[in-house]
């Protein structure tokens, strides 16, 4: 699925205000190939290319950085509420992911000690 921010709310509300878009007729039951010919479809015009259809399929968390063999490494730690309850805020007003904001906090730190470029 793409990222929300990765999303044009206005041309896909244009599109599907369209009346010349090609919808499935109300009720209309699309099974077996027909099914599966136009999902393919529809996942070729949403994304564009196989390629894009499978980058948005693959399972799992995401790679962050530069690619390496295997998943990306995962660091667990434990906040105070009140500051998670802030973290909440922070990633509501910005429309970032907690795990987003985390990457980029503990990125500033560690450029600020000098220990990354």
């Amino acid at each position: 699925m793409a990222k929300a921010k990765d999303v044009d709310y206005a041309s896909l509300a244009a599109r599907l205000a369209d009346p010349n878009e090609v919808l499935p007729a109300p009720g209309s039951v699309l099974t077996g190939d027909d099914a599966a010919r136009y999902g393919r479809e529809f996942l070729l015009r949403e994304y564009g290319s196989d390629e894009a259809i499978r980058r948005a399929m693959r399972p799992g968390r995401p790679i962050v950085g530069t690619p390496k063999q295997g998943p990306s490494p995962v660091v667990r730690g434990v906040i105070p509420v009140e500051e998670f309850d802030a973290l909440n805020t922070l990633a509501e007003r910005s429309g970032k992911g907690r795990s987003e904001l985390v990457r980029q906090a503990v990125h500033d730190l560690l450029v600020a000690e000098k220990l990354v470029g």
